[in-house]
């Protein structure tokens, strides 16, 4: 809620102010989130809302919906959609209104500001099957029919099992699809837009940023087709979004006009999320037991937002490990659960980049995604 923001420990009193709000709307800061629906992801669209974004927010159209599904019908919205972005309009609503109370409240209110609470964006809801590549493709295509520029991308989509192998339609593996191929699909295709913001641009997923082991078999098994397990999925998603966001981060750092867009991989720790809803029920019922003692989500999306999409937006600099040197190099900047730098593995290579996004290019060309090799 957004009075816990205005008193929270982990809150950024600097960032959560009416200016920003204002700030957001009248330079129409736009944001994609995908995973939108729920835990993180959801916690991540209402601060970007509170804060005055344009939220436009991803997710599965019912909460049944199967990796052999795709998006619903765009001519109607459908109930999810409706709620969705009522629930976020809500959060802009109460943020302003708030936060014009606390600026009277405490006598600082802008001789320019307006003695009523500011509009709300015109937030949105697209439907997306994050486990078809081809689904994101569509969904995005959708979104850069209606927006030229895009300020932030958050992607939080993923998924918590014990199954193995499990292919998706295209013939990936559904944990390293969410976790990993959707993720690099989502920020090629939405690189047009996110070169055209002002704010400048932060693409951030959100995983494992500075926790994970490597995958020492990608160069053999890559696809992890071969070698599967729940350890061998976790490290590589974990160690592919490294190698594959700093290459997006060199890419851009190559064209004059794109220097401006940081690539951010962030760990968000324990949070108290549905996670595990996928799992076997009795595992399912151990975990629930220790759900509690997890971070609220919405002090989760403040620290990954806080030390990444906020701070750009208020002209700081995001966190970064002078080891890495990550702002100096162009590279990706690793995230820790509290805003802090963490370090890349020792495995992360020039070599082991090149190896992986050229996998990579090849999964999403299979996909019919344009990207070049």
């Amino acid at each position: 809620m957004v009075t816990s923001l205005l008193s929270a420990r982990c809150a950024i009193p600097n960032y959560f102010t009416r200016a920003a709000y204002q700030r957001s709307l009248t330079t129409h800061r736009t944001a994609v989130v995908v995973g939108a629906t729920s835990g993180i992801g959801q916690a991540c669209a209402h601060r970007l809302a509170e804060q005055g974004f344009l939220v436009i927010a991803v997710g599965r159209d019912n909460a049944t919906t199967t990796s052999s599904s795709s998006s619903s019908s765009p001519d109607a919205p459908s109930e999810r959609a409706k709620t969705v972005v009522e629930s976020l309009t809500r959060a802009s609503t109460n943020a302003a209104s708030q936060l014009l109370e606390h600026d009277d409240n405490n006598n600082n209110k802008s001789t320019n500001s307006p003695d009523s609470p500011l509009p709300p964006p015109t937030h949105e809801f697209i439907a997306c099957n994050a486990f078809s590549l081809r689904d994101v493709q569509l969904a995005a295509k959708t979104i850069l029919a209606k927006h030229d520029k895009i300020d932030a991308l958050i992607m939080t989509q993923g998924m918590a099992t014990t199954q193995g192998f499990t292919p998706t339609a295209e013939g990936n593996d559904e944990k390293l699809t969410l976790h990993y191929y959707s993720r690099m699909a989502w920020a090629w295709l939405l690189l047009p837009a996110l070169k055209k913001s002002t704010m400048p641009a932060v693409v951030l997923s959100i995983l494992s940023g500075g926790v994970h082991s490597p995958y020492n078999n990608y160069a053999q098994d890559p696809s992890l087709k071969n070698s599967y397990s729940i350890k061998n999925a976790a490290d590589a998603a974990g160690y592919y979004n490294d190698l594959g966001l700093d290459h997006l981060a060199r890419h851009c750092n190559n064209d004059d006009d794109n220097k401006k867009i940081a690539f951010c991989h962030a760990s968000p720790g324990f949070v108290n999320t549905s996670w595990g809803k996928e799992f076997h029920p009795l595992l399912r019922s151990m975990v629930r037991l220790f759900q509690p003692l997890g971070r609220n989500p919405a002090d989760c999306a403040e620290y990954m937002l806080g030390a990444t999409v906020l701070a750009r937006d208020a002209g700081d600099d995001i966190p970064h490990n002078h080891i890495d040197d990550a702002n100096e190099s162009g590279g990706v900047y690793i995230i820790g659960q509290n805003g802090e730098p963490k370090t890349l593995t020792k495995q992360h290579t020039p070599e082991a980049r090149a190896f992986i996004w050229e996998h990579t290019v090849e999964v999403l060309q299979k996909a019919g995604i344009d990207i070049p090799s």
